[in-house]
């Protein structure tokens, strides 16, 4: 008994003096959406198509709470995913489906195709403590294709903004491409959003010369700079690639030409044909002697195209032909070619 009662007094004297906050493991909140279906289209760029509501985390006390949106591709468990920081006291997150459609083409999602995505909201209180999630929800999300341009007026064209160049970007994910037949050395030009001058108008980040080619990209500024066709060749094609969410343009050879014992430079220097990024075909008006001609990449052997037909294969035979001037052109994506006088 005095046991007993010794032991309740020692138990009966260790009372709470004041409530102790713990920083433990929180607990995510729940989140959902307004549609786990979603197919974009160009009537729906003004209207609300997603909304996305959270309830709050539990951390075990009263905390300031950073919540982050992400969504992913599906089975990528969140690695790359892109993230909005939800506004303070907010528990949802509203698209329009200009917003949605640019968010899913900037993950490289194809158009008119329904693709699965994973949302979560990351709940986080500082670097101390571990971040704390949702559950993930699935949605089924169909973009579509978006066409974006820049033009590109330049030494390379004789300056005309009303008639340039083109870059495109099909998916409208601010990625534009387009293959420039360059006339010289460093050959400048610049980038437009319409075809006239005026802003905004894109030219080479600070720091730059005009003895290399470009790399950066910025509102205004002075005209970029293309890149060095290779001896013997005045005139070549490049692939430009003007990144504008890094802000980056960069320059790869793509090119094709005729070669053969026809041609001005016979079976040594190839005659380069222009691009048509619009038809995506490749055309050269030439005057020809009696004899053979090919086609090939980069001045290179290693791609080059023969038949005959209207029909090319890869290392195919030399294609015969009689002396004239020809339209002559070519289809990659397709293995054709025509020549007509």
């Amino acid at each position: 008994m005095l046991v007993l009662m010794l032991s309740s007094l020692v138990l009966w004297g260790c009372k709470k003096d004041e409530t102790m906050t713990k920083v433990g493991n929180g607990t995510g909140g729940n989140i959902t959406a307004s549609a786990t279906t979603v197919v974009l289209n160009k009537a729906t760029i003004t209207n609300s198509v997603l909304a996305i509501y959270f309830t709050r985390p539990d951390f075990g006390y009263n905390a300031a709470v950073t919540n982050t949106l992400q969504i992913g591709r599906n089975g990528t468990n969140f690695v790359g995913a892109k993230e909005y920081v939800i506004d303070p006291g907010s528990s949802s997150k509203l698209f329009t489906g200009m917003e949605l459609n640019s968010l899913l083409l900037s993950m490289d999602l194809p158009t008119g195709t329904s693709s699965l995505v994973n949302v979560r909201i990351k709940s986080s209180v500082s670097t101390n403590v571990e971040p704390v999630y949702t559950n993930v929800l699935n949605l089924n999300v169909t973009p579509f294709a978006l066409t974006e341009y820049l033009y590109m007026p330049g030494a390379h064209q004789g300056w005309n903004a009303s008639n340039p160049d083109s870059l495109i970007s099909e998916t409208g994910n601010g990625i534009f491409r387009g293959i420039i037949q360059f006339t010289s050395s460093l050959s400048q030009f610049k980038l437009l959003r319409n075809k006239a001058w005026g802003p905004p108008e894109f030219g080479r980040a600070s720091g730059q010369g005009d003895t290399a080619p470009s790399t950066g990209i910025l509102v205004g500024g002075q005209n970029l700079v293309g890149p060095v066709t290779a001896a013997p060749y005045t005139t070549d094609n490049f692939e430009v690639v003007a990144n504008m969410n890094t802000n980056t343009i960069a320059y790869t050879l793509n090119s094709w030409g005729l070669i053969g014992s026809a041609t001005p430079g016979g079976w040594s220097d190839d005659t380069v044909m222009k691009y048509n990024n619009t038809t995506k075909t490749w055309s050269v008006r030439v005057t020809l002697t009696n004899g053979m001609i090919k086609f090939r990449r980069n001045h290179d052997w290693a791609v080059n195209l023969g038949g005959s037909g209207g029909n090319l294969s890869q290392g195919g035979s030399d294609i015969a032909v009689t002396a004239g001037t020809y339209t002559i052109t070519l289809n990659t994506a397709t293995n054709k070619y025509t020549i007509n006088p």
